[in-house]
């Protein structure tokens, strides 16, 4: 494995571990989360699907859009 790659997947795990931290204080939005992660709302709701897809976190909530 490439020094660029390892770097990428130390990278991931580390924002992973951020994002459970988070988790661990309760429930919280999107937005919230994103907010307190230095992330976009989309960036935030991308790498949760990626945790839910990996069976890490579950998706429980969805709420409309403020564009709706």
């Amino acid at each position: 494995m490439t020094e660029t790659a390892t770097a990428e997947i130390g990278f991931w795990s580390e924002l992973d571990d951020q994002v459970l931290a988070c988790l661990r204080d309760g429930p919280t939005s999107t937005r919230d989360l994103a907010h307190r992660l230095g992330l976009s709302p989309g960036g935030a709701t991308s790498l949760l699907l990626m945790l839910a897809a990996e069976g890490k976190i579950r998706v429980t909530g969805v709420e409309l859009a403020d564009t709706a």
